[in-house]
């Protein structure tokens, strides 16, 4: 199947398929593709979700990364890289968001800089960084905060489900397949079909087997 032949929701589709598999599954370590996917998808459709819901998700998402990195202890030029990339000194969240109103803009950058310097000063002080990590940390960056991460999430996909067209399983199943390794066609693909399921999707119709699949060679007659 030609490339020109994929439609533009086929790719985003496998996609948020991947995202969705990394936020259930509390891959931590890839919310950084997440976040990199959110940033595309705002580009080209910035009504895509609410300022409000759009920022708590992005704050969330970088937030639980650069926690993690400090429960790793991970040397503190990649956590002060991090925080720079996510948290940067000083600089507008988002300035240019049309649905964004002065006071939305303002409790984010108080966010910004107030989580900004909690990571400054605790990699400044380790016996501080060590009390925090084993307390205030998980209670307020543990699991009940993933699960309303996930839930921002779920409906931030919901959102841009709505405005998809309807799912093409045939189109999906063979994007996927072109980037299998050579020589593996998996039958099953359960994070897409997770995803598909978790969108409301589950009779989008039957799964197709690989086009490409060598079909069994036929035994000769025998006499």
């Amino acid at each position: 199947m030609g490339g020109s032949d994929v439609s533009p929701s086929v790719a985003l589709r496998v996609a948020l398929a991947g995202a969705w598999h990394v936020v259930r599954g509390r891959s931590l370590g890839q919310f950084p593709r997440v976040l990199g996917l959110l940033e595309a998808v705002g580009r080209a459709a910035p009504g895509a979700l609410r300022f409000r819901h759009s920022a708590r998700l992005r704050l969330g998402l970088q937030a639980a990364v650069v926690v993690r990195m400090l429960q790793e202890a991970q040397p503190a030029g990649k956590v002060f890289d991090a925080i720079d990339s996510f948290f940067p000194e000083g600089e507008a969240p988002a300035a240019g968001h049309a649905q964004a109103t002065p006071q939305e803009l303002a409790m984010v950058g108080e966010a910004q800089e107030s989580f900004r310097e909690l990571v400054l000063a605790l990699l400044a002080d380790r016996g501080r960084r060590a009390a925090y990590l084993q307390g205030p940390a998980e209670q307020e960056y543990g699991e009940p905060f993933l699960q309303a991460l996930e839930g921002l999430f779920y409906e931030y996909l919901r959102r841009l489900e709505s405005a998809l067209p309807r799912p093409d399983v045939q189109q999906l199943h063979e994007v996927v397949w072109s980037h299998a390794p050579p020589g593996l066609l998996p039958r099953d693909l359960p994070i897409l079909s997770r995803y598909l399921a978790d969108m409301g999707h589950a009779q989008c119709g039957p799964v197709p087997r690989p086009l490409t699949a060598a079909a069994p060679t036929p035994e000769p007659p025998t006499r």
